[in-house]
């Protein structure tokens, strides 16, 4: 019995150490935080030459988390009618890493020129990617109204089917002529709903791509 309590022991212990020892392997989150001035920067990161008209990784003031292993980090900074920066920063290897960047005004018309047209850019771009999604809305409504008209159709050949099997023109009979039309027209209307819609999202779907590029 003392054996198995000294070998259980000796088994609890070796589990301590090796949690405490996988404690310090794994490492802790790391993070840059950036400031600029002017005060809100679009940040770009990992690019030396990243595309200004892409939406921004970041905008500061920013924290961006570093990934283990990593001791430097590429960062573009864009904002109109200032200079773009790129800078590459060395980390700290344990804790977070600060950086304040002041970014210098410019009057270089050519410059101030291309900044603007990647900000028109970057808008039609996100109409493009907001139109993709909207198209979403169309599409699902056609669906539905697809669903409907395929209803009513079935509802309506089953009253036609009721009436051809009536032999008579009885009080029944008329019943299954206006529940055929009331089903016939819902049907022609689900159906014109559906087309509609379905157009409407193919054209919000192109424009969408046409304008993300």
């Amino acid at each position: 019995m003392t054996c198995f309590k000294r070998a259980a022991l000796f088994l609890v212990m070796l589990f301590i150490l090796c949690g405490n020892a996988f404690a310090k392997q794994k490492a802790k989150p790391r993070y840059l935080q950036v400031s600029t001035n002017p005060s809100t920067v679009d940040l770009y990161t990992g690019m030396t030459l990243p595309d200004f008209a892409d939406k921004p990784d970041y905008t500061s003031p920013a924290f961006i988390p570093i990934p283990n292993g990593n001791d430097n980090i590429t960062v573009s900074f864009f904002h109109p009618d200032y200079a773009d920066t790129t800078i590459n920063i060395t980390l700290s290897s344990s804790d977070t890493s600060f950086i304040i960047v002041a970014l210098r005004q410019t009057y270089d018309e050519e410059l101030l020129a291309s900044q603007q047209e990647m900000l028109k850019h970057r808008s039609r771009r996100n109409l493009g990617q907001f139109l993709k999604w909207a198209s979403i809305g169309p599409f699902v409504i056609s669906g539905v109204s697809a669903i409907v008209s395929t209803y009513n159709i079935g509802k309506a050949k089953n009253h036609k089917k009721a009436m051809e099997n009536t032999r008579f023109k009885n009080e029944k009979y008329d019943e299954h002529m206006q529940d055929f039309k009331d089903h016939r027209e819902s049907a022609k209307t689900a159906k014109t709903v559906s087309k509609v819609f379905l157009g409407t999202g193919l054209l919000f779907l192109t424009a969408g791509f046409v304008l993300s590029f």
